[in-house]
């Protein structure tokens, strides 16, 4: 399980805007790619990657707006604190994602249980918006953690299933924290 001291950690890191200039930031797709293909050399984890991918690739999918005064991209640490893999990006967030789609999404915790929970995309007309299914599905079967959040939204993630809840501080875009550590 992640601890909610990481959890908090990290977020108090995330709230003023992480350095755009650090070499966990991938400020554009193809960056972020060639991140994720040198993780699959490096450790031959191909499902952990697809995961990573899906979340990560998010940021460039639904992101066309990022907030003034943080960084364009996707920060990516494959080893926080050398167990977890951390992803963030300072976008419009999953309730601005979707609201377009679903205009009735009263609640940052509405829009992530709806993200993990429904077919639907931000990208309408499209027809997607299975990624985070998949991902949370992956997470459980295979006795994995997640903590993501977006705005005040936040589920937590394991083989016991998915849990929603509001937390605080709000943070601008979405982070998520992997452990692809199973528990003993």
């Amino acid at each position: 399980m992640i601890a909610e001291t990481v959890i908090e950690e990290f977020i108090a890191e995330t709230v003023h805007g992480l350095n755009e200039n650090d070499e966990c930031f991938s400020k554009s797709r193809d960056v972020f790619s060639a991140r994720i293909q040198s993780y699959i050399l490096e450790t031959n984890k191909y499902l952990e990657a697809a995961i990573i991918g899906e979340i990560g690739n998010n940021t460039f999918d639904h992101n066309f707006i990022f907030q003034q005064n943080f960084p364009w991209g996707v920060y990516c640490n494959l080893s926080y604190q050398k167990k977890y893999i951390v992803l963030v990006d300072y976008g419009i967030g999953v309730r601005q994602s979707l609201i377009s789609v679903l205009p009735s999404i009263g609640s940052d915790v509405e829009a992530v249980k709806t993200a993990f929970t429904k077919r639907i995309s931000g990208r309408s007309p499209e027809k997607r918006g299975n990624g985070l299914k998949f991902v949370s599905e992956t997470i459980q079967e295979n006795n994995w953690h997640l903590y993501f959040q977006s705005g005040s939204g936040s589920c937590s993630i394991d083989r016991q299933g998915i849990k929603f809840s509001e937390k605080t501080p709000s943070i601008t875009g979405c982070l998520a924290i992997l452990d692809f550590n199973q528990e003993q």
